[in-house]
């Protein structure tokens, strides 16, 4: 679950991922920004942002999606050949 926090010029979504930062566990927070084709990642209570677009955030996931499929035809094949 996932808590959404509507600002004036700013739409924050507070996720239930955590990660290990510095001996803490952080939640990761993404915030969208006014003109809504850019936005920004960044651990709660830290202040250094990792900018990104939503089309660099869609090809990064289609590149692993293509990886993931290879990877598992060809395990099919390394598989069928070992029959």
């Amino acid at each position: 679950m996932q808590k959404l926090a509507n600002r004036k010029s700013m739409l924050r979504f507070v996720t239930e991922d955590t990660v290990r930062y510095r001996g803490k566990l952080r939640r990761v927070v993404v915030e969208v920004s006014r003109c809504g084709y850019t936005g920004e990642i960044r651990l709660e209570g830290t202040r250094a942002r990792f900018p990104f677009s939503w089309a660099g955030l869609y090809q990064s996931a289609a590149a692993r999606a293509e990886a993931k499929a290879r990877a598992e035809r060809k395990e099919k094949k390394k598989r069928a050949a070992e029959r």
